[in-house]
């Protein structure tokens, strides 16, 4: 039976407090200065090194020098000092290579490794190094991912003495938990790229179904977070918006870039619909060349058959206004066609009369000047979309919810889906698909619902409108905040801050 002294009791508790602190960090910066902060104070080495493998070098990621008072790397100054090639000739690499650990007494006599670099360093600096101890960090698949090299052990009294030789065993163990501390923590950070580049994907391929969004995604997501990041700015100074820690930004950025996803469900002759009747116009100009040539051709008939001037002039007089008819419907069906005309009360009675006029087909069937859904089409007041379309377009936020409900999000992208599928509810209420209202919707759907506003009016890349100037589209979010449907504290704080200058593109 083995006696441990309580020396070694301590240290074994040491480990595993230190095990402990090292899972519980987040930040690979603070990671990397505990690995180095924590074998030093173990080992009550005055200074340490940690080097990462990358590609075929190690580069420098921690430096720390107790006495010289230097803490760089990490959170501190950056390290400008080029990488150290993985040779057998340099003690780090070296370790790298053979996965052993070596404990040199005094770098001064030792002559198995090339310590010109420390002699040096220690020329320049007025510095001494003496013992020094280099241990491979290899994670839980036998991989060597960097090194810790940790420099002039001390005793109680500060003088410089040789590494003791159970420090190999005790710092091999914090190596080998930080090693798989930070394999973990690279493979989390490769799942949440892979995850990230996924959904910019996906974001991209519904931006690409229809040439009006060639851009509005990204764009949507990136003034999201810079929104985000300017309601920070104006927190610190005066307290009164919420603020966005990182993880909080990343969920409203992911929910920017996925908020449009039920497009993928939105047919795309509703979705790529440029004017109120579109491809069915070519067959109502059509329809009215028929009637027009039907008409003449009754007209002419009529002529042969008549002797008397009187009778000749009132037919022509009668042809005249006919004409003058159908070319003035003509016109008003191309005004109304077209999604810049506001069809008010007027046009919409005039469209109607048009429509109430009947002509005879090529078989003796009565049929009228515009089909029912014709006039519905250009009866519509604003915008392409009649009521039966807007409802098939508004539904991509059901569809986007119940699509983002499938996927597993991770604990703080939990609030994606919910966010995502709310960018168009409204305060007053009067938003879809909820009708949330006033406090029920949270900052970050007011956030998704200003930008998304903001992208549609500027956007110069949708083929059927130009962009909206700065100004005129500001002016038009300002209406949409005073008839309570956007967030007015949001607009002003994007407007004073310019938002859109922070994004590209």
């Amino acid at each position: 039976m083995k006696i441990y002294t309580p020396e070694i009791l301590e240290q074994v508790e040491d480990i595993i407090s230190i095990g402990i602190a090292l899972s519980a960090e987040k930040d690979r910066n603070r990671l990397l200065e505990m690995i180095v902060s924590e074998a030093r104070r173990i080992t009550n080495a005055d200074a340490g090194t940690l080097y990462l493998c990358e590609g075929d070098c190690l580069s420098f990621k921690i430096m720390q020098n107790e006495s010289m008072n230097t803490f760089r790397g990490g959170q501190g100054d950056p390290i400008d000092l080029p990488p150290v090639p993985i040779r057998m000739e340099n003690v780090s690499a070296y370790v790298a290579i053979t996965r052993k650990s070596v404990n040199i007494s005094n770098v001064y006599q030792a002559e198995e490794f090339d310590f010109s670099g420390p002699r040096k360093f220690d020329e320049a600096t007025g510095y001494k190094t003496l013992s020094m101890l280099v241990i491979p960090l290899e994670n839980h698949e036998g991989t060597v991912i960097g090194v810790l090299q940790l420099i002039n052990a001390r005793d109680v009294n500060g003088e410089l003495i040789p590494f003791a030789k159970y420090f190999e065993h005790v710092i091999s163990s914090l190596a080998s938990q930080a090693a798989i501390f930070l394999t973990n923590m690279q493979l989390l950070d490769d799942i949440e790229n892979l995850f990230n580049s996924f959904v910019e994907v996906m974001a991209t391929a519904i931006d690409s179904r229809t040439p009006y969004n060639a851009n509005h995604t990204r764009r949507v997501a990136l003034l999201a977070g810079e929104l985000a990041r300017a309601i920070n700015q104006e927190q610190v100074n005066s307290g009164e918006h919420p603020s966005f820690d990182a993880d909080r930004i990343a969920q409203l950025v992911m929910a920017g870039w996925l908020h449009d996803i039920g497009k993928i469900a939105t047919p795309l002759e509703v979705m790529d619909k440029a004017t109120r009747i579109e491809h069915q116009l070519e067959l109502v100009m059509q329809r009215f060349d028929y009637i027009y040539a039907a008409r003449k051709a009754e007209y002419l008939e009529k002529k042969l058959l008549l002797d008397k001037t009187e009778e000749l002039e009132q037919l022509d007089k009668c042809w005249q206004m006919e004409q003058d008819y159908l070319k003035e419907s003509r016109e008003l069906v191309l005004k109304c066609d077209n999604p810049s005309t506001f069809v008010d009360s007027e046009l919409k009675e005039k469209i109607q009369e048009i429509a109430s006029r009947t002509y005879l087909d090529r078989d003796g069937a009565q049929k009228p000047w515009l089909k029912e859904e014709e006039l519905t089409a250009l009866s519509v007041s604003k915008g392409t979309l009649t009521d039966t379309e807007r409802r098939i377009m508004e539904d991509h936020v059901v569809v986007t919810a119940r699509m983002l409900d499938k996927i597993p999000f991770t604990r703080k992208l939990k609030d994606v889906p919910y966010f995502a599928s709310i960018h168009h509810e409204h305060l007053n209420g009067k938003g879809y698909p909820k009708g949330l209202k006033g406090g029920e919707i949270p900052v970050e759907g007011r956030i998704l619902a200003l930008v998304d506003v903001f992208d549609a009016l500027t956007a110069d890349d949708r083929p059927y409108k130009k962009a909206m100037p700065l100004e005129q589209a500001l002016k038009i979010l300002g209406f949409m905040v005073r008839d309570g449907q956007l967030d007015g504290g949001l607009l002003d704080i994007f407007s004073r801050n310019k938002v859109w200058e922070r994004i590209e593109g």
